[in-house]
């Protein structure tokens, strides 16, 4: 990518919500057990296993359209 937006612009957090929403069309579940929020996404589920293969679905899903999980920022409770 050469060109890009400056980060501040006022149009940064509206065509971040438009690519989300069409990068995670095919890995939502809905509501209750994922949100997504500005740049973060949480995932729930009532076993750690089911958890656990949720986190690998998105970050494959979102490794193959060139986003990347932060992994030192994910955290289960």
């Amino acid at each position: 990518m050469k060109v890009g937006l400056h980060q501040g612009s006022v149009l940064s957090p509206l065509l971040f919500v438009i690519v989300m929403e069409m990068i995670s069309r095919q890995l939502r579940a809905g509501l209750p057990l994922e949100l997504l929020y500005a740049d973060d996404l949480i995932l729930m589920a009532e076993i750690e296993e089911s958890l656990r293969d949720n986190i690998v679905k998105w970050k494959s899903g979102l490794e193959a359209k060139g986003l990347k999980i932060n992994t030192g920022k994910t955290k289960v409770m």
